[in-house]
């Protein structure tokens, strides 16, 4: 039996978000063990930042590894893809082996072109800029306009992703911490170059990206309606051998 250690999305600290959940299911039971993962999938404000839940979510899945009695599979949704493709881009070197693939539904970091055998390829990449190469075979589900996995270069809302990671007023030291992380990146000038003169054309659309991560279900339902989440595990059924 592989288990399938899985980070949900934000907002969801102990237990499973709708897209996870129909991941889930589709995983062939007599073969995968689907085990949903508890960390903070925080974003700040009077919670954790979204660095700290994530620390603490790669904390929790590193854990899992190690305890896990065989093989694993690592994957999450949205927050929680990220974390899950971090670790898996330096499996191989920590593991040993231990981990044979991962799955990832909108990881803000996805690269450009990434996607699994036989389904269109979102175009863009994740508003947090593209993961390096991945040390196990790692497939992804995107939805064409979700801002989150398929943002065009250039596009004014990576500022927010730059801007967020350490944003929270759960005490004053996190407020002052957050302040410093946006000093050390103009410090670093390490602002994605959504501002550029040639990436000016691509303004006119952050409005149309924004209304469908908050409206029109492009992050979220139509993962479900265009049958993403259900292809990935289908591809994790039918990639990793037993």
């Amino acid at each position: 039996m592989i288990d399938v250690l899985w980070l949900p999305g934000t907002g969801f600290s102990s237990g499973p978000d709708g897209i996870s959940a129909e991941f889930g299911r589709r995983l062939d039971p007599t073969r995968f063990r689907f085990r949903v993962l508890r960390y903070p999938a925080s974003y700040g404000g009077f919670a954790p930042s979204y660095a700290d839940s994530r620390e603490a979510g790669m904390a929790e899945l590193i854990t899992a590894v190690s305890k896990a009695p065989g093989r694993v599979v690592v994957g999450g949704y949205s927050q929680g893809a990220g974390i899950a493709g971090d670790l898996a881009e330096g499996s191989g070197r920590v593991f040993d082996g231990k981990v044979v693939a991962c799955a990832l539904i909108s990881d803000p970091s996805r690269p450009p072109g990434a996607g699994m055998p036989g389904r269109p390829v979102a175009s863009g990449y994740g508003i947090s800029g593209a993961r390096g190469s991945m040390s196990v075979p790692t497939w992804w589900a995107a939805a064409e306009g979700d801002p989150i996995t398929a943002l065009p270069e250039g596009n004014p809302l990576r500022s927010i992703a730059d801007m967020s990671e350490y944003f929270s007023f759960q005490s004053p030291g996190d407020a002052h911490r957050w302040m410093e992380s946006l000093a050390d990146r103009c410090r670093r000038n390490a602002w994605q170059r959504w501002w550029s003169p040639e990436n000016w054309r691509t303004w006119g659309g952050a409005m149309a990206y924004a209304r469908g991560y908050l409206v029109d279900g492009k992050h979220t339902t139509d993962y479900l309606l265009h049958g993403h989440a259900q292809a990935l595990a289908e591809t994790v059924n039918r990639e990793v051998r037993s």
